[in-house]
């Protein structure tokens, strides 16, 4: 009877162990977290996909709250967490400060936005490995603001957007500058009266951002345009309009949601004002959408380049990086820029020059590129410093 007790204690004592195992490790899958940024503290949570796997290279997939929310608040309502366990892809939900993104609102928020975005991707690639060459940005409404501005100034970074219901700044688009094409979602309520899908009080229509975004990146004149089922009779059907093909690959896609309202189409309860619509899950179209592009296939800077230029060493641990340039290659120009697309450096390529060197001793640790442009074309080149 004794020993008969014993093996019971002993099998229960594993099962309880395996439980608490199973449940750490779901529990795990969610991650509350913070650092300090310009000397404030910056918070947000990470989601890893059910079959995550410790320094498995994933795609990563920022989601920006809009104006008076949360990302715990976006995490419940777009349903993201379930889409990433179907797309094994990490996503991350920051908080702004105040509940509110720097997108030149009058009276928002102030904060570097930017910094903090590009230093939480190089956080989340220190912990998870995440896929640098992978990495897209979606939001709602003032959210939606904010993937316009990283596509605007980190379009180095980022490989696609994919906001709901925000447009951009009058200011904002008069001064964006893309380092690169940039794949595009937009998703928006025509009954929107809160970001106005035509526009309003500083903030551009949803034609004039598309009509940036498609004349940047040179797509069709003509959208192919798709009405798509009304599957849920709750006042509102979505129409999607597509550009392609565009420079490098790229597409920009509307779906533009008919008497929806400020909304998140087929969110978990209610995200904002007016319709929702339950034909489409934005969640899914979002996913689905910027799955397709990654900054190395659609770019291919490195292929571009490898046959006419040579960098090296890289990484630069010296200070000093040499170029080596084919004699049929004609670039006149080149430039040293950051990942914010800042230009460091400048400088003249001699005709006759073929072979010379850059002093990078300045430069922090991290990851620069060198842009060279001449003879109507141009070449961009990833180096390290290290």
């Amino acid at each position: 009877m004794e020993t008969r007790f014993t093996s019971n204690t002993f099998l229960l004592k594993s099962w309880m162990l395996i439980f608490f195992f199973l449940s750490a490790f779901a529990a795990s899958s969610q991650v509350n977290a913070n650092f300090t940024f310009d000397g404030i503290n910056r918070t947000y949570i990470v989601y890893l996909p059910q079959s995550y796997v410790q320094g498995q290279k994933l795609p990563l997939l920022l989601s920006l709250h809009g104006l008076t929310q949360t990302g715990a608040g976006i995490m419940e309502f777009s349903g993201f967490n379930a889409v990433a366990d179907t797309g094994n892809f990490i996503v991350v939900y920051p908080d702004g400060i105040g509940n509110a993104w720097n997108v030149g609102f009058s009276g928002g928020s102030t904060a570097d936005d930017v910094g903090f975005l590009s230093a939480l991707i190089d956080t989340l690639h220190a912990q998870y490995n995440v896929d640098l060459n992978r990495v897209y940005s979606t939001g709602f409404s003032n959210g939606g603001f904010m993937s316009y501005r990283l596509a605007c100034e980190l379009g180095n970074r980022i490989a696609a957007i994919a906001p709901v219901s925000g447009t951009m700044t009058v200011a904002s688009l008069a001064a964006c500058s893309p380092a690169q094409p940039m794949p595009v979602l937009h998703i928006h309520g025509t009954s929107d009266f809160v970001v106005s899908y035509t526009g309003s009080f500083g903030n551009t229509s949803v034609q004039q951002v598309l009509d940036f975004w498609n004349g940047f990146n040179h797509c069709p004149a003509t959208a192919v345009i798709e009405n798509l089922p009304d599957l849920v009779v709750e006042g509102s059907t979505v129409q999607r309009q597509t550009w392609s093909p565009c420079d490098e690959g790229v597409t920009v896609e509307l779906l533009k949601v008919i008497n929806g309202g400020h909304t998140w189409p087929g969110s978990v309860g209610v995200t904002g004002i007016g319709i929702t619509n339950r034909d489409i899950n934005a969640s899914s179209e979002i996913w689905n959408f910027v799955k397709n592009f990654s900054l190395d296939e659609t770019i291919g800077i490195e292929q571009l380049a490898k046959k006419e230029v040579k960098v090296y060493p890289n990484p630069v641990t010296d200070g000093l990086l040499f170029l080596e340039l084919s004699t049929s290659s004609l670039y006149s120009h080149l430039q040293i820029v950051d990942l914010r697309g800042r230009i460091l450096q400048e400088a003249q390529i001699p005709a006759t020059n073929q072979h010379f060197q850059l002093n990078v001793g300045g430069l922090s640790n991290g990851l620069y590129f060198v842009r060279l442009a001449g003879n109507q074309k141009n070449t961009v080149i990833r180096f390290m410093v290290q």
